[in-house]
Parts: structure tokens; C-alpha cells; sequence
């Protein structure tokens, strides 16, 4: 982003600094999404980007538009002002500058014809009434839910207006659940024109500013605030699940078998399609019907795949045997004589029951990530039920929309990834735990 502190007149302040943007840093500067959602660690640039990204903006034409308006937004009046106000007029040039600075209304008019107005959102209503043509939400774990929704957003219609909405991804914050969930929708392509960005501290700050700051906060504060991490609250299930490390694309091969794991229910049916690569599980798709049965699901995979030339095998729940989705017969039955996926081969694989919840669970844990730091089971984007439910399903949950996607990926992930504990003594009072291949509940296969 060489060259990104001048100004379209050339015109320079001493705040323009010369900034070195890493490349997430540098696709977001270059980015044209309309909503651009950034999540960052503690001090590693994203405020000053977006202080930039406003005065560069000022000076721009926007047609059909006479007074084009910008903002820029926070929890509250007093955060923001302290955060933006003295740093933006020391960016501004004196002479785009009409008049005077407004302290009262922390307000700038532009020879331009722009404007630029501080608000903070403990009012939503303080930025209602004005069309924008652009303009930042900071903190925005901590922006009241439903601010943007219902104050910014309509207020955005008239020009096209943009708008980057950034912050630290806290998980006590009082916006924070909708905060993720945009990012999250971002990332994975479910919104229009959007764009989603990460980076964490260490690509910013120096080593001994981290290794400093790491002696003096909990683990999951520092994942937190400066890994930039969305961290699970206590009593998570799947603790082992990080939206940055666990969602990552992972493609299709039509000529490697896909692995099906089937949760079966007639409000929510759940399906999760993946490649098994040597130790490693990866999730490419998902299907996810309301009110609906294996027959029809078995047409919607069949639409969706039908050239596959790889093969398939499914696996899942083992109590549908008597929790009975279809009238006439067992689900793994009907999947076994649908002679569209018996001609292209395919294997349905059935234990007598189902594995304990925990160790269901546990094994999904480990994949995901072990003691060592290693992962194993990575989630493509587009699979956004799914990461919902690892990111929020904890013990105490009672949603009954939840779960069905885990508990798909937990039976596949069972088949082809079992968990045996073994203990074997090695000396007085010692006893080693190893893993191995599950030896509980008898496997019965279908096999053409």
C-alpha cells in the first residue's frame, strides 16, 4: 500500500505518517465491498485504517449528491470523541477545512462540500434523519444490538454508502453475538457485497510488546483482545473450535469419495459432506432441510453431486432405526436401495447404537484440536449452520434448532476417527491412557 498517505492532491499533514500494511491490512485498504466487516487484535492498526479511510473520503464526488455526509460511530460519545476527534482534525488539511471545526457537535464541513460528523451510539437515534454516503462503526462489541440494523443501515439506502464495521471480538460485550454473526455471515458469502478481514496483534506489534502482555493476562483474555480470537464462553461443548483456525475453504474432489454424516430428523435434517485426507477431515458442504424426508433429502444430495465419480459412504445416527423419519422403512434402508447412488457404488455404514454424547463429542474435540496444538478437521465457509452450532452449542443448550449439525459431524467424525481408551499400567501407581480403534457397538456394513 505503498504511497496510501497522500492525499488526491498530493497535499500531506505531519499526521500522515508512513504506515507498512501486511496484506490483510492492504486487501482491506484496496477493498471494494460496500460493508466491510474487520475483526483485529488490540493495537494493530485497524482504527488508524479506518481514520484514513474516512479523510480520504472526503474529498470524494459522489454523484446525484450535493453534500455527500460520513460518520463516525462508537459505543458512546465520549469513546469516540476521545478515540477519533483530535487525530482526525490533525489528518485534515487546513484548507479542505470550511470554517472552523465544530467542538460541540464534533462536526467538519469541507470546502468539498462534505461533511463528517463523531457519534456515539449509546443514542442510536443521533444518526438517524441523515442519508450517508459512508462511514465507520467502531467497537462493535459493545454497540448496542440492533443499532446497525435499525439506525445505520437505512441511512445508508439513498447513496449506496459504505460502511466499515470493526472491533475486538470480546465475548462479554453487549453487541458481540451480532457482531460475530455479521463477520461470521461475511466470511462465509452469506450477505451481499460484503467482505470479512482478520489479522491479530502479532502482525503488528513487536515481540516483547506481546510476550509483555501475555504475562499479564489470562489465556482466554489474550486470545481474546490480541489473537483476536472468538473465544467460547465456559461450558462450550466444542471448546476445541475457533472460527478463524477451524473454517478455512476446503474444495470439492470429484474423484475422492465423500463422506456423509447424517443426523435424521423430520424438523431439521443434517447432513455434512467431507473428504477424508489422510488424518485430516475436511468439510466442504452441508445439507440443511426443515420438514422434510431422507427421500427428499437423498434427491437434494443427488441434484446437487450427481457426476460425482468418487464414490460415497454414509454413516450417522444409528437410532433412527426406531425414530423413524420415512413411513414405509429405516432411513440407512432407504439410502441403501436408492438405485441412483447404488449404480455410481456406494457404502452405508450402521453401528447397533449410537456412542456416548461425551465421547462423541471428545473425539470431535480432538479432531479439531489436540493437546499438541494440531488440527485436523477444518469447515468450509459456505457450511454456516454448522459453524453456528460448534461456535454456540453448549451443555445447558435447549434450542432445538442447534445440535443436528454437530451431531452429524460428531458420527461421521466417530466412524472415521474413533476414540479408545486404554489403559495400560506401566509402574507402581502409573497408568498410560493410548488411543485406539472404538471397540464398542458392532458395525454393520452395507456393502454393493
Amino acid at each position: 500500500m505503498g504511497g496510501s498517505n497522500l492525499h488526491p492532491d498530493g497535499i500531506l499533514t505531519p499526521r500522515w505518517t508512513e504506515l507498512r500494511f501486511h496484506p490483510e491490512q492492504s486487501r482491506l485498504w484496496k477493498s471494494t465491498a460496500r460493508f466491510r466487516m474487520v475483526v483485529a487484535g488490540r493495537g494493530s492498526g485497524k482504527t488508524e485504517l479506518a481514520k484514513r479511510k474516512i479523510v480520504m473520503s472526503l474529498s470524494s464526488r459522489i454523484p446525484g449528491c450535493q453534500r455527500p455526509m460520513y460518520f463516525i460511530a462508537g459505543p458512546t460519545h465520549s469513546q469516540i470523541k476521545r478515540q477519533y476527534w483530535d487525530d482526525i482534525k490533525a489528518m485534515i488539511p487546513r484548507g479542505w477545512v470550511r470554517g472552523r471545526a465544530m467542538e460541540s457537535t464534533l462536526h467538519i464541513r469541507t470546502i468539498f462540500g462534505s461533511e463528517l460528523y463523531l457519534c456515539g451510539l449509546d443514542a442510536p437515534a443521533r444518526i438517524e434523519g441523515n442519508q450517508w454516503c459512508g462511514g465507520v462503526v467502531d467497537e462493535s462489541s459493545d454497540v448496542k444490538p440492533g443499532a446497525f440494523k435499525l439506525s445505520i443501515r437505512p441511512a445508508l439506502s439513498e447513496f449506496n454508502g459504505w460502511c466499515i464495521r470493526q472491533g475486538i471480538p470480546k465475548r462479554l460485550g453487549v453487541g458481540a453475538a451480532e457482531f460475530q454473526k455479521a463477520w461470521e455471515d461475511a466470511r462465509s458469502g452469506r450477505t451481499p457485497d460484503s467482505d470479512a478481514f482478520w489479522w491479530e496483534s502479532a502482525d503488528i506489534l513487536p515481540p516483547g510488546e506481546m510476550m509483555a502482555v501475555r504475562s499479564e493476562l489470562s489465556r482466554e483474555d489474550f486470545d481474546e483482545q490480541y489473537r483476536a480470537q472468538w473465544v467460547l464462553t465456559q461450558g462450550a461443548l466444542f471448546s476445541s473450535f475457533s472460527v478463524v483456525d477451524s473454517v478455512r475453504p476446503c474444495a470439492y474432489d470429484p474423484f475422492s469419495p465423500i463422506m456423509v454424516g447424517c443426523d435424521f430428523n423430520v424438523e431439521n435434517m443434517a447432513w455434512v459432506l467431507g473428504h477424508r485426507k489422510g488424518e485430516e477431515l475436511e468439510i466442504f458442504d452441508m445439507i440443511w432441510l426443515h420438514n422434510i424426508n431422507t427421500q427428499t433429502t437423498l434427491s437434494a444430495l443427488w441434484r446437487k453431486y450427481s457426476e460425482h465419480k468418487g464414490g460415497w459412504k454414509f454413516t450417522g445416527d444409528a437410532t433412527c432405526r426406531t425414530r423413524k423419519t420415512s413411513a414405509l422403512d429405516t432411513d440407512y434402508i432407504l439410502i441403501y436401495n436408492d438405485e441412483r447412488f447404488r449404480s455410481v457404488g456406494r457404502k452405508v455404514v450402521m453401528g447397533d447404537s449410537n456412542p456416548m454424547v461425551e465421547d462423541r463429542v471428545a473425539a470431535t474435540n480432538h479432531l479439531l484440536c489436540d493437546a499438541g496444538g494440531k488440527r485436523r478437521c477444518f469447515v468450509d465457509p459456505s457450511c454456516g449452520p454448522l459453524i453456528h452450532d460448534l461456535r454456540m452449542r453448549a451443555e445447558s443448550n435447549t434450542d432445538p434448532v442447534l445440535t443436528h449439525p454437530t451431531d452429524a459431524l460428531g458420527y461421521l467424525v466417530w466412524h472415521l476417527f474413533p476414540l479408545r481408551y486404554g489403559f495400560d499400567r506401566v509402574g507402581p501407581g502409573r497408568v498410560e491412557i493410548r488411543r485406539g480403534r472404538s471397540v464398542s457397538g458392532k458395525e454393520v456394513s452395507y456393502a454393493r
